[in-house]
């Protein structure tokens, strides 16, 4: 039985160790099948589009560029092919986060391609997101749609690029056009307006005001920032030093080291809380700005995922 029993103990020892180099082989395989299949696309006259499909989808964005860049050197193609190509070039820049090679791309798919209208508003997107709103408004302007869905989409895409350049009045024109009947967009429609009273809510403040504040009640300027967790901070180790620096002056006397310590402690903070409380305004002004834009973005590409199912 003990014979049995060990037995048994040995092959549980090594069964995990085998699965380990067995996965090791298959995968070293399914790599090195990968990596044949890249060359073997390299070498053809024609893109294997389905092929580069199947990288982009499984992230390997690098891969899919070197086959589309190569074999079209190689190749001679059609309108159509070309508008593939340059589909697929988008897509792996637009995950690489390469934006402006994205649009590049976009930007060369001609209006007879079934991609045509969905990468014209992932390229308003692009355009949004890097901030290039006279491009994105161009374009916008230019599409002509017949499908209300996209009729929606289009405006819910101009409405937004009002918005982030504060134009206020067209922003409430375009968004008085709203129908809100398209699941596809129509909550992030409303929560567009909501964005509006975010940024209203954000005005810019006073660094004077602040650091005056603060030159009279350490950290006040910071709460009048917008920070209120450190005012507090702020607050309370100028307070100690003051503290410190008047029980030394009175007990040792000005020229005291205890005295000089304490009161150079003391300036140093409360220097230091004026100037923060000044840098602060504009910090907290333009951090609550990009978080209000990530925002936009978010509920921009919320619907374009919905729509084109992407």
């Amino acid at each position: 039985m003990s014979s049995i029993h060990l037995g048994i103990m040995d092959i549980k020892n090594i069964r995990h160790p085998l699965w380990i180099l067995l996965l090791f082989i298959i995968d070293n395989n399914i790599k090195a099948q990968s990596q044949d299949s890249i060359k073997s696309s390299i070498s053809g006259e024609k893109i294997d589009l389905p092929f580069v499909d199947f990288l982009i989808n499984n992230q390997e964005y690098d891969d899919a560029l070197l086959i589309l860049n190569d074999s079209y050197r190689k190749g001679t193609y059609d309108n159509s092919q070309v508008d593939s190509i340059n589909y697929y070039k988008a897509w792996a820049y637009y995950y690489l986060k390469d934006l402006d090679s994205s649009i590049v791309y976009f930007k060369k798919i001609k209006a007879e391609s079934p991609f045509y209208l969905k990468s014209k508003f992932y390229q308003n997107f692009e355009h949004l997101y890097l901030k290039q709103y006279a491009e994105a408004d161009s374009n916008l302007n230019k599409l002509i749609l017949d499908d209300s869905t996209l009729v929606e989409l289009k405006k819910f895409q101009q409405a937004t690029s009002a918005l982030m350049q504060r134009d206020f009045l067209k922003f409430d024109n375009i968004g008085s056009q709203f129908k809100y009947n398209n699941f596809s967009c129509a909550e992030e429609q409303k929560e567009l307006f909501k964005r509006k009273q975010e940024i209203m809510k954000n005005k810019r403040k006073s660094p004077l005001l602040a650091g005056l504040m603060s030159a009279v009640i350490p950290g006040t300027g910071k709460f009048y920032a917008g920070y209120r967790g450190q005012a507090i901070s702020a607050m309370i180790p100028t307070f100690v030093f003051a503290a410190a620096a008047a029980e030394s002056y009175y007990r040792a006397g000005p020229k005291s080291a205890q005295f000089i310590t304490a009161a150079s402690l003391f300036s140093i903070f409360y220097v230091g809380n004026i100037w923060g409380s000044v840098l602060s305004v504009k910090t907290f002004y333009e951090l609550r700005n990009n978080e209000i834009h990530n925002n936009i973005m978010l509920d921009l590409h919320i619907p374009l995922r919905r729509i084109f199912s992407n």
